[in-house]
């Protein structure tokens, strides 16, 4: 029944519509993989594979156009449970324009990325006039999230894995092509030039920091994947095992494209991505959910709206609008009330920056793609903070946590739970600190339960509205299905209406939450109405479910159609998703008395709670960051200033040596002060970088030498070299005897090729130098000369003085020597005359013979030649030199010209004038790997003493008296009596052994095994970092000792304190003072919740002690008077607890 059903329904869809079929089938069989590929075998099907992760059905492709007798028997087979004919499905990308190339230029940056100062939308830039950056996405950072663990999925048309900026999160078990069937995401520019879009979102995602690359992801530590599936037909297949590709595995998937924004179209998920969908939900994550990120559309210009997108329209989608800076809504934008939230898009004057195709930096394309993207890593940071959050804790979070401050919208309404909510908007900006923060702390929500409730038919008549009142108690008889609590609602109707465009519909919580499902679509002329199409709303989030729900259908007539047609309601049920349970505290205001507050207006960082004056000191509370002084003031601030990091909106000072850091020790800098260097991998700033360390000068960091080095100048050039292991140019490695390699996979000296004397590797192309009784052809060694070589002797000036096949002239089959007078072989229809190959019947220069005897013009590159191409020369004009055949006017890339004729170069030079050792002109990497640089006409592995590597791959010198050195400019040692001071050598003038003394006109010894010194004085010691608990003084070059108690410090405060100690303003305190409370993870005393005096922890209800006019219950601070709310207010009076409660 259910194949004959797919069948008719393929074959009105051929009626109705021009559909293009392709000859994939979806089909679900019950049976192993074996009785599967029997029944494709059978009716002439090939088994592509199981869907997805969707256990039980499999895409069939049929090589020739399949006719209904081959599908109705296949129906007719017991294990066939459904099949359905793939359609091509129409996909748009959702970006408004392209965007345009930027040009990168270095800047002094936080982060080292070209466009950081640029990025308005994640931090505060240090010149702008006011803090942009209303998302908080640095302040999450700050708190240590930056999307580490998490792995983003970016459904496209591919992502450039191999862009700077993607690579180093790229993760390919996150990825796979859905449209060429292989392992490779990357776009294919060569059918389309616009395929850059999937890298742009992923762009936006993931994009590595301080990198020296263009730009900074959201959460730019999160693992990235690529699926491309939208450069091609897409199909429901397509769909489907791109949203169910290892859901075990991915955490979230991003979706920026939908149906056509056209205004006309009405389309969703077909069933296998319906499914998808569903099971994702249920089973990704690992039962948690997989979350699905999905733009809400670009249709606004015409008239469209985001109802009729059943993907963004799904209660398993967060859709995500777009708000340009100053909160405008973008001219695209769609009204519906299926967006849960908004991220911010490029505006008119404010440019977003994301990366561009090929490997290039671009401005961003205004569009939902860009909030999406922008929404997906903020999700990411959540996760981060609490990987355990299930799909639905997810958009709970986020309703809790987004701003409607700043986003400008005329419907912006307070729905019955206290939640304001705008069609255009949803619940508001993302709030990226204050989702973080949620995710710390929050508790899994209750079970989802779903109600549902069928309601009677009814006709609609033009220029009127219907309207259906359904009544429900929220399924309250049924336990399992019982909703108090409203998560999402969906109408579901069936409607017949001869143009679908003329209606409205709109739905009216018992709290009276007015949601408009649709608006009119002035280019909507369908006549086939809604078949059990779903319309769905966030509006009524925490509101009650039980009570009168209000269904209005409005038809406005249009001029293209006869008003006397009636339309009708056939049916609809009202489809409630909740909880039985509250999913989450009530939230209780902090009582405050109104003569504390200001009516004037507060400082742009004040929170919501007021203020007591116009200055930012004034706050109640502040909107992002506050600095705390010694007189107990604080100031808030849009972020907080250099030397500071932000602790639950507490600005707190960096350890000494830090300029930036994500905490106060001294392992969590992330930039360093004057004098001091970040070192990769531990977080911490040294004045010196330590064994194993270079200092890179252009990120100012220590960075780690490549392996086995102890020392070096950069991450490939080794200085010295660890135990075990020897200096090899370059490189430190292994020490093999003659003869032999070291096999980096087994970890052993392993022999070389027969052939080898020396060597690189395993095989004959491996080897350095020739075993006794073989000779170098071509850098190949053999027994013997190849046809077309001969031998020549030992010649010291070249190629290691070893024996040499080379190339016999072009007209000589065999030879004895290089000229053309040489030969002692000659090819078919040539003649050996004295030396020489002569054609057997003499044709002039610039001809050859055929095969009927005539001679024939040679190309005219050629002067001899065996045929008319220009491949077919024998020598050349004098203007040209032969290289394999050709008469070319240059020879290629590591060969020179000599006799007319190009040579290879010896395997060292990258080009040369000769094959001696010392005619190099420029130099790169060898046959082996091995990096070579140009120092008088060699190419060595590594450049002398006194001279330092170039980016050029040459060797250039140092400055006077420097031994060793990464550049003029940058010395690392010096020669003798001469010591390093700010990257040059300096006159020692004390002697060896010795340190000039800070304290005395003379010289003092140096700690016990330095040679020479520049030190700090303790205790009678010199210390090159000074010791635990005690801190530096440059000036005087002493290291002063902390307080007791104190682990680190400086001279203005203790940054660290000894266990079971607490931080208090700069001291070790054993109880933290009133108002603040010890926190055991980070020993800081942390500030209690406003409503509390004195507390045992940061919430609302870890109150010990309150205020006065409030009574503490269950460690809640309640006033002692209570606010209820009644239908309609907008705000309320306090009513007392003896009084009667309002209704």
């Amino acid at each position: 029944m259910v194949c004959s059903l797919a069948l008719m329904l393929a074959t009105l869809l051929q009626l109705c519509h021009a559909t293009i079929y392709t000859n994939d089938w979806a089909i679900r069989i019950r049976g192993d993989l074996e009785s599967v590929n029997r029944i494709a075998e059978k009716y002439g099907f090939t088994n592509t594979g199981q869907i997805g992760d969707l256990k039980g059905y499999y895409s069939f492709r049929h090589h020739e156009t399949t006719n209904r007798s081959t599908t109705t028997r296949l129906c007719v087979s017991f294990k066939v449970e459904w099949l359905q004919q793939q359609v091509v499905q129409r996909r748009e990308k959702r970006n408004s324009r392209a965007g345009d190339i930027l040009s990168i230029h270095a800047q002094t940056l936080r982060f080292n990325d070209p466009v950081w100062d640029s990025l308005w939308y994640i931090h505060c830039s240090g010149e702008s006039k006011g803090c942009l950056s209303r998302m908080n996405i640095a302040a999450a950072w700050m708190r240590g999230y930056t999307g580490k663990g998490v792995v983003v999925s970016v459904l496209d048309d591919g992502i450039e894995r191999e862009h700077p900026d993607l690579k180093p999160n790229y993760d390919p078990l996150a990825s796979y092509d859905v449209n060429g069937q292989d392992q490779d995401p990357s776009p294919n520019y060569s059918g389309n030039a616009d395929n850059n879009h999937g890298t742009q979102c992923a762009g936006m995602v993931v994009a590595a920091a301080n990198n020296s690359q263009c730009t900074v992801g959201v959460s730019f530590h999160a693992r990235l994947g690529g699926i491309r599936m939208l450069d091609g037909d897409v199909t429901d297949i397509t769909e489907a095992q791109s949203l169910s590709f290892r859901p075990q595995y991915i955490d979230i998937y991003l979706v920026s494209w939908g149906p056509e924004d056209d205004g006309a179209t009405l389309e969703g998920p077909g069933p296998l991505t319906h499914l998808a969908l569903q099971n994702g939900i249920k089973t990704g994550r690992h039962g948690r959910g997989s979350v699905f990120v999905w733009a809400s559309g670009n249709g606004g210009q015409k008239g469209d709206h985001c109802s009729c997108d059943g993907y963004s329209n799904s209660i398993y989608t967060i859709s995500v609008s777009s708000s340009t800076w100053r909160g405008n809504a973008p001219d695209y934008l769609e009204r519906c009330t299926s967006t849960l939230t908004t991220a911010y898009t490029a505006g008119e004057t404010e440019e977003m920056v994301t990366l561009g195709p090929q490997q290039s930096c671009s401005w961003a394309p205004s569009g939902t793609s860009l909030s999406s993207s922008m929404a997906a890593g903020v999700i990411a940071l959540t996760l981060d903070a609490n990987p355990l959050l299930t799909w639905r804790d997810v958009q709970h979070i986020i309703v809790r946590t987004s701003k409607a401050r700043h986003l400008i919208a005329p419907d912006w309404r307070v729905n019955g739970a206290g939640y304001e909510v705008s069609h255009l908007y949803g619940f508001g900006l993302l709030d990226a600190e204050g989702m973080v923060k949620e995710a710390e702390r929050w508790k899994q929500v209750p079970s989802q339960h779903e109600c549902v409730e069928e309601a009677p038919i009814q006709a609609i008549h033009p220029g009127s509205a219907l309207t259906s009142v359904y009544e429900t108690t929220g399924c309250s008889t049924e336990p399992r299905q019982h909703v108090v609590y409203v998560e999402h609602v969906v109408v579901r109707v069936t409607i017949a209406h001869s143009r679908r465009g003329d209606l409205s519909i709109t739905l009216t919580s018992p709290s009276g939450t007015v949601s408009q499902l649709l608006a009119n679509r002035p280019l909507d002329n369908s006549t086939e109405g809604f078949q059990k199409w779903e319309l769905m709303t966030t509006h009524c989030w925490g509101e009650q479910a039980a009570g009168e729900w209000t269904l209005k259908i409005t038809d406005t007539p249009s001029q293209r159609r006869d008003d006397t047609e009636l339309g009708m309601l056939k049916e609809w049920s009202l489809v409630i998703y909740g909880t039985a349970e509250q999913p989450y505290p009530a939230h209780r205001e902090r009582a405050r008395s109104a003569e504390m507050l200001t009516d004037g207006p507060c400082d742009p960082e004040c929170s919501d709670d007021g203020c007591e004056g116009p200055s930012p000191q004034q706050c109640v509370t502040c909107l992002h960051f506050f600095l705390k002084f010694k007189n107990n003031t604080r100031m808030c601030v849009s972020e907080c200033p250099r030397g500071f990091w932000g602790d639950r909106r507490r600005c707190k000072r960096c350890y000494s040596s830090c300029d930036s850091c994500t905490g106060s020790r001294s392992d969590q800098c992330t930039s360093c002060q004057s004098g001091h260097h970040l070192t990769e991998g531990t977080s911490t700033c040294t004045a010196i970088c330590g064994d194993n360390y270079y200092l890179d000068h252009d990120a100012n960091m220590c960075r780690k030498c490549s392996e086995n080095c102890l020392k070096c100048s950069s991450y490939s050039i080794c200085t010295e070299c660890s135990p075990d292991t020897s200096l090899q140019g370059n490189r430190c490695q292994r020490s093999c005897a003659a003869g032999f390699y070291h096999d980096k996979q087994g970890g052993a000296c392993e022999p070389c090729h027969r052939a080898c004397a020396t060597c690189a590797g395993a095989g004959v192309e491996a080897c350095k130098q020739c075993a006794e009784g073989y000779l170098l052809e071509e850098w190949k060694c053999v027994s013997s000369c190849s046809a077309s070589f001969y031998n020549t002797e030992p010649n010291p000036e070249i190629a290691d003085g070893h024996r040499i096949c080379r190339r016999c002239d072009p007209s000589c089959l065999t030879c004895v020597g290089p000229s053309r007078g040489n030969c002692s072989g000659c090819s078919s229809g040539h003649s050996l005359q004295e030396g020489v190959c002569v054609v057997n019947t003499v044709c002039t220069d610039g001809e050859y013979q055929d095969s009927d005897g005539k001679c024939r013009a040679c190309d005219a590159t050629c002067l001899k030649c065996t045929g008319p191409q220009s491949g077919d020369c024998l020598s050349c004009v004098s203007s040209r030199a032969l290289d394999g055949g050709l008469c070319v006017v240059e020879c290629a890339k590591g060969k020179y010209r000599s006799g007319g004729r190009c040579h290879l170069c010896d395997h060292t030079c990258a080009t040369c004038v000769d094959a001696a050792l010392a005619s190099c002109t420029s130099c790169d990497t060898d046959k082996f790997g091995m990096e070579r640089y140009l120092f008088k006409g060699r190419c060595l592995d590594a450049c002398p003493e006194a001279f330092y590597h170039t980016k050029e791959r040459s060797c250039e010198p140092c400055s006077d008296h420097c031994r060793l050195c990464t550049s003029p400019s940058h010395c690392l040692k010096c020669n003798s009596s001469y010591y390093v001071s700010d990257g040059a050598c300096v006159k020692l003038e004390c002697g060896e052994g010795e340190v000039e003394d800070p304290d005395y006109d003379g010289c003092m010894a140096c700690e016990e095994g330095c040679s020479k010194c520049v030190l700090c004085n303790f205790q009678d010691g010199c210390y090159k970092n000074c010791p635990a608990k005690t801190y530096s003084v440059e000036e005087e070059m002493t290291c002063v000792p902390c307080d007791d108690s104190c682990v680190s410090c400086d001279e203005h405060e203790c940054y660290w304190c000894e266990t079971d100690l607490f931080l208090s303003e700069g001291r070790c305190v054993s109880e933290c003072p009133g108002g603040f409370y010890g926190d055991e993870d980070t020993n800081d005393c942390e500030e209690c919740h406003s409503d509390c005096v004195t507390c045992i922890g940061p919430g609302d209800n870890d109150c010990l002690s309150c205020e006065a006019g409030t009574t503490l219950e269950n460690g809640e601070c309640v006033s002692d008077h209570e606010v209820y709310w009644k239908k309609g207010c907008t705000s309320c009076i306090d009513v007392f607890k003896q009084g009667e409660k309002t209704k």
